[in-house]
């Protein structure tokens, strides 16, 4: 009996010793640390400056380091800012907007890594926030899927933009009938282009006056008091509007565009055109400076004139398509974008022509009583010499018929 109890405790001792064991781990793990988590505050920040991490870290064992991750949008460059750590675990981390631009109005995502002296590292979970342009205080005024950001400025002069806005994508649609409009779209309405320079990621462009993120379906444009405010806003809302609505329909087919039909589509869709596009065709076209269609696929000049001027070859390019083929030709282009074809390639699929026989006729048909006045003055030097060559012959026969006529009468 007695060596039957003592059995039974051995037993009781050994089942003891194996769930202990399997409970807390072998003796030798010494530190059964639970993984660290760190508790993020929210960011604050100088816009176009820095910005200010701090964060609260709990462990159990000593770290060696931890490291800021931050981030500006997926498929963006990571960028790793160490941090300062100090004995209570608090977490200090300065990012320089300045050395790290971001783009305004965008998410940033960001995460803490954190290294402990055994070698282990564990990473928090990625935390958000919203980079706006907090130098001004914004009003909103919204009809969805619009919405107008505005800091100077009455309650009717955000409606006017608004309606501005509404009357920009109506149009869109008239000209491109697929196009749609993301859920919402945000415009920002600055007063100066210093305002508006600012919030622009490594631009040199000083002459931007308008400015679309269609990714993030954000409008940036600038409308300064005074009496072309209005005409401006009627020019610039439904011209950026027009990017981000093409982009949200088919991004794919955005990305390939040329650039020509890009920012001339977007031209088109503007409620009051710009009035010097033409008289600067005009003096381009007589001054032999007109730029071959076929560079303006891939990029526009960075010089403010030579810009301007590839807006106006766009604008009236799209115009004589848009007259020629109507928004069918625009939506068969658009699909063959899509799929990946050259600029030159889904013009000969879409219009069976060549790019070159196209920007011919355009051309003859925006300047054709142009082009026969500059035959003219063309062929002028040479009438001129052939006058001069002809001249001394036909007085030297002018002046020997006289004198034989003299002779006659005598």
């Amino acid at each position: 009996m007695k060596r039957t109890k003592i059995r039974f405790w051995k037993g009781c001792l050994l089942l003891t010793l194996v769930f202990t064991v399997l409970l807390v781990g072998k003796p030798s793990d010494g530190y059964a640390q639970t993984e660290p988590t760190i508790e993020s505050q929210p960011p604050e920040y100088n816009f176009g400056e820095n910005i200010l991490f701090q964060a609260t870290l709990h462990s159990d064992v000593p770290v060696e380091e931890v490291l800021l991750l931050v981030q500006n949008g997926p498929g963006a460059e990571v960028r790793i800012i160490p941090t300062e750590l100090n004995q209570e675990g608090s977490i200090k981390a300065d990012y320089s907007i300045q050395k790290n631009p971001l783009r305004a109005f965008s998410e940033v995502d960001y995460w803490f890594q954190t290294t402990l002296q055994n070698g282990e590292t564990y990473t928090s979970p990625t935390t958000s926030f919203l980079y706006s342009d907090n130098r001004f205080d914004w009003d909103m005024i919204e009809s969805a899927p619009l919405r107008v950001h505005w800091h100077t400025g009455d309650i009717a002069f955000a409606q006017e933009i608004l309606n501005t806005a509404q009357a920009g994508v109506q149009r869109a649609q008239q000209i491109l009938p697929q196009v749609l409009v993301p859920p919402v779209v945000d415009i920002y309405v600055y007063l100066n282009g210093e305002e508006l320079q600012e919030t622009l990621v490594a631009s040199n462009q000083k002459w931007i006056a308008g400015h679309a993120d269609p990714d993030l379906s954000v409008i940036l444009v600038t409308l300064p008091p005074g009496p072309e405010q209005r005409l401006e806003m009627e020019r610039q809302i439904p011209h950026e509007l027009m990017h981000v609505m093409m982009y949200y329909t088919d991004a794919h087919a955005y990305a390939n565009l040329p650039v020509w039909f890009n920012e001339g589509l977007a031209s088109l869709v503007e409620l009051y055109p710009n009035p010097d596009y033409q008289a600067l065709l005009q003096n381009a076209f007589q001054t032999n400076s007109l730029m071959p269609l076929e560079i303006l696929c891939k990029v526009f000049p960075t010089d403010p004139h030579r810009a301007l001027l590839a807006y106006a070859e766009s604008a009236s390019f799209m115009n004589f398509l848009f007259e020629k083929y109507d928004s069918a030709g625009f939506e068969r282009l658009m699909a063959l974008y899509a799929q990946g074809q050259s600029c030159e390639q889904a013009i000969a699929a879409g219009f069976s022509a060549t790019l070159t026989s196209l920007e011919n006729q355009w051309q003859r048909e925006n300047f054709g009583r142009y082009s026969s006045q500059r035959a003219v003055e063309e062929m002028l030097p040479w009438l001129v010499l052939i006058f001069f060559v002809l001249a001394g012959p036909l007085i030297l026969m002018i002046n020997m018929f006289r004198h034989r006529t003299a002779k006659v009468d005598l």
